[in-house]
């Protein structure tokens, strides 16, 4: 079994949670954030953990989160997430308006930040090996029945950005292991592609347990994003509850995690320092 390497305990690299290679736990001075290696030689990029809540105090995790990347947190971009199939774009010299529905977001914008927020849906992070762009999709069971990680691909590719161009990553979500569902699920799956059969496994009558990682791999694959450029965290949330927070295990009082990534001379930055292998995120100040 490979293993996610954490390196927060004042440097001491140490095997925790199960997962797969080139995922790090790194410290930062509002607590720990997760990266892959392979995002982190083109994008700065975060997956936060339980540190930050983004549900009680919005905007002062949106500030650590912002300064993780040198703006402001009011120059984090987000969208007011609806689980479909709508993809948000930021141009240079434009933004996001404010309550935006949407469950993708683009960015073309040279030094912008881009985010999603989940508490068991998948967050996944795209950049560009060309530098040109980024993304930040959540793919909930209804984001992802509506593939929405296969449509962002393709918004990007028909403005010339080619798929095999892309790395993924995709953070902490509810795994297979955990992730109960009804027959409404299923037959909302499989009414979409029947090839969703191979994402579940029977757990007790009328009871499915749901693939959320294969499936959005699947799409991503489908979408023409090489299989090797795909890197999956594998880490549940509701099986990681030290370091994640979950909906299905904990309620819907519980925290949220956000992935965030940055375009342009960050990205640039960030593949520079990354080769140097001494890659973080700018630290949080603190007041």
């Amino acid at each position: 079994m490979t293993t996610v390497v954490d390196e927060s305990n004042s440097g001491t690299r140490f095997a925790t949670t199960p997962g797969a290679p080139g995922w790090r736990w790194r410290p930062d001075a509002g607590g720990d954030v997760l990266q892959h290696d392979a995002l982190l030689a083109l994008a700065p990029h975060v997956f936060t953990g339980r540190a930050w809540r983004f549900t009680t105090e919005v905007e002062r995790d949106y500030a650590q989160l912002g300064r993780m990347f040198g703006v402001a947190g009011a120059d984090v971009t987000r969208v007011k997430q609806v689980h479909g199939r709508v993809v948000a774009w930021v141009r240079p010299g434009g933004a996001v308006p404010p309550g935006t529905g949407a469950d993708a977001i683009i960015s073309t914008a040279p030094g912008s930040v881009i985010s999603v927020r989940v508490a068991d849906c998948v967050p996944v992070l795209i950049a560009d090996r060309r530098h040109r762009a980024v993304a930040a999709v959540h793919a909930g069971w209804s984001g992802t029945c509506a593939a929405i990680a296969e449509a962002t691909v393709e918004a990007m590719a028909a403005e010339g950005i080619a798929p095999d161009d892309l790395v993924v990553a995709m953070g902490p979500s509810i795994g297979p292991c955990c992730y109960q569902v009804d027959s409404r699920v299923r037959n909302a799956f499989l009414a979409m592609t029947p090839d969703a059969a191979q994402w579940m496994i029977d757990d007790g009558v009328e009871r499915w347990k749901l693939d959320l990682w294969q499936a959005n791999v699947d799409q991503l694959i489908r979408a023409g994003v090489p299989v090797d450029a795909i890197h999956v965290s594998r880490i549940c949330t509701a099986d990681t509850l030290d370091r994640c927070f979950s909906h299905r295990a904990e309620g819907a009082g519980t925290g949220r995690m956000a992935a965030a990534i940055q375009c342009g001379p960050g990205t640039a930055t960030g593949a520079t320092r990354a080769r140097e292998g001494s890659v973080r995120p700018r630290p949080a100040a603190r007041h």
